[in-house]
């Protein structure tokens, strides 16, 4: 049997079926004809996983990382004990016999194999992706097995070393817990998921240390070797690849290195991720019951969750003030060379302050308005951008992916979460294709759960999640200038410069926090990004029945 990883099981619309049963009668133990073994041995263990009792996550704080990073603690799924780095994986403490322990507790090897050797694969160093450290490695089994991978993928968090340790509190502390999300995306759908995912193996993490491992089988690129980060080929064609060949791996901003037109790419993901959700809105990735009670779910929050009042809502205004004033001078002064000319006006600079200013004071009402109709609010991928997915095209030339990187999965706004799926894009590319993306998500999801979405409404919540995120790309200057420190910039003739294009420590941050600044700021322009906030404004008065907010309270 040749593993093929870019093949879903079986029609992922019909996956639940499979699963559950027809009609929703308990499946028996007996496989179903058509399903292969391999396939039935996924299905039977997710299963067994929705079943399983884990207790709830308990939030932490700064100081559970800082001060435990370093201590080996049971996992909170399978109760045993793991690492989280690659030497330790490789040590005499874990090694081949504990990966034996961890794949049958995981139920994904059989109970009468083993894992007799393992090799490290370092021959390439992963760098795609901010929320943790990545690995390859190889197996051997004690029985071959043409159903089980034996290169293997592991995926742990940042080391708290000075390069990433802001990178790690911000993973392990203000996104928990995405990396429990993650780790479940794949241990409990992936027999129901709408699209291909590597195959599980094995994941854990301990909400005592908030060290975590993610094991799933290698993807097989074409050509894993670094992206060309400096943009030297951006001009140049792209040689397409054969039939099933796997395309990348591709990293964030850097849409030149993808191997067409990005339109077409991001339609692709657009689509996957609404089906995705339009399915899990129809029950398709299991019982609702079981399903969300191990993910993130805004759907039915109560109006009182939101902390909505008469005042601001968002931060203090005298806090906002230097952020924005600091964006400002990067924009204009700075890093103007990255920035339009237009930055440098003082009546965009008004108009750009003001846009934030009342966004930040209604802050607990978007988040409201966003979730206050459940037919916007599914479970699907948070982050689907072109390094969280592998593409492949049929004999047809047709593009086809499979997705990782399941931080953040869960039930939120589907507006938002496109926001998210597009972000790295250029504005350029954005700009011309937003009404087929639109289009894209309002005809898959009527498609496969029967809901119509109002595009103009997608357009908004867009719109106004980009705006949100300025927030903290603002807050996030001063990581910018260590990692590229301010009096570089005066020598930066453009964005392809190595000291800001390339990865730093390993991490496309700073070239992301650039690129999406530029794009907000063009939304602004461009979009009249002002007028949408006044809009929403006026829609949220409008069905809560009160007034506008009192600006003069926006400012300082």
């Amino acid at each position: 049997m040749v593993l093929l990883p870019w093949e879903p099981f079986q029609d992922p619309a019909d996956a639940w079926d499979t699963l559950q049963g027809k009609n929703g009668e308990p499946q028996t133990e007996q496989r179903p004809d058509g399903v292969s073994e391999q396939d039935w041995r996924i299905i039977q263990r997710c299963k067994k996983e929705l079943k399983r009792k884990v207790q709830a996550w308990k939030q932490i704080t700064n100081d559970t990382v800082t001060n435990n990073h370093t201590q080996t603690k049971k996992g909170m799924i399978y109760q045993i004990t793991f690492p989280w780095t690659e030497a330790q994986l490789h040590s005499q403490e874990f090694g081949a016999e504990w990966l034996t322990k961890a794949f049958h507790a995981a139920g994904t090897i059989p109970l009468d194999n083993r894992v007799s050797k393992i090799v490290a694969q370092g021959q390439y160093k992963i760098t795609t992706g901010n929320n943790g450290g990545k690995f390859l490695f190889e197996v051997e089994y004690e029985k071959p097995d043409e159903t089980l991978h034996t290169k293997l993928f592991a995926k742990i968090p940042h080391s708290m070393d000075k390069e990433t340790m802001s990178d790690r509190l911000s993973s392990s502390v203000n996104k928990q817990p995405a990396e429990l999300w993650e780790i479940n995306s794949s241990r409990l759908l992936e027999a129901t998921l709408p699209v291909k995912i590597p195959r599980f193996y094995f994941g854990d993490i301990s909400n005592e240390t908030s060290n975590w491992i993610l094991i799933t089988e290698q993807v097989p690129f074409h050509d894993p070797s670094p992206s060309d980060f400096a943009g030297k080929t951006r001009n140049t064609p792209k040689q397409q690849l054969a039939p099933y060949q796997i395309e990348g791996p591709y990293d964030k901003c850097m849409d030149w290195t993808l191997r067409g037109d990005p339109a077409e790419y991001y339609l692709a993901l657009v689509r996957c991720g609404t089906r995705m959700g339009a399915l899990s809105k129809a029950g398709k990735l299991g019982d609702p019951k079981l399903v969300t009670k191990h993910f993130e779910n805004r759907e039915d929050v109560p109006l009182e969750a939101y902390g909505m009042r008469p005042e601001n809502t968002g931060q203090p205004a005298n806090m906002l003030t230097p952020k924005i004033n600091m964006g400002i001078e990067f924009f204009s002064s700075v890093a103007s060379v990255l920035y339009p000319s237009f930055c440098s006006d003082s009546s965009w600079q008004d108009k750009f302050r003001a846009t934030l200013f009342k966004l930040n004071a209604y802050s607990a009402e978007f988040q409201y308005w966003l979730h206050a109709d459940n037919d916007y609010v599914c479970m699907t991928h948070q982050n689907m951008n072109v390094d969280n997915a592998y593409f492949w095209r049929s004999e047809k030339g047709e593009l086809d992916l499979g997705v990782f990187d399941w931080g953040g999965m869960g039930s939120r706004s589907i507006g938002f979460k496109l926001w998210w799926w597009l972000y790295c894009g250029e504005f350029d590319d954005i700009d011309a294709n937003m009404d087929k993306y639109l289009d894209c998500m309002v005809d898959t999801y009527y498609e496969f759960c029967g809901l119509k979405l109002d595009k103009e409404v997608l357009r908004m919540m867009f719109v106004l999640t980009a705006l949100t995120q300025m927030f903290g790309l603002l807050a996030a200057i001063g990581q910018i200038y260590r990692m590229c420190p301010k009096k570089e910039f005066a020598s930066i003739k453009d964005r392809y410069d190595p000291r800001i294009g390339e990865n730093i420590n390993g991490k496309s941050t700073l070239r992301l926090y650039l690129q999406v600044m530029n794009t907000v700021c063009r939304m602004v322009q461009d979009w009249k990004a002002d007028e949408v906030v006044d809009e929403f404004e006026r829609r949220l008065c409008d069905a809560l029945k009160i007034s506008k907010k009192d600006e003069s309270t926006m400012k300082p």
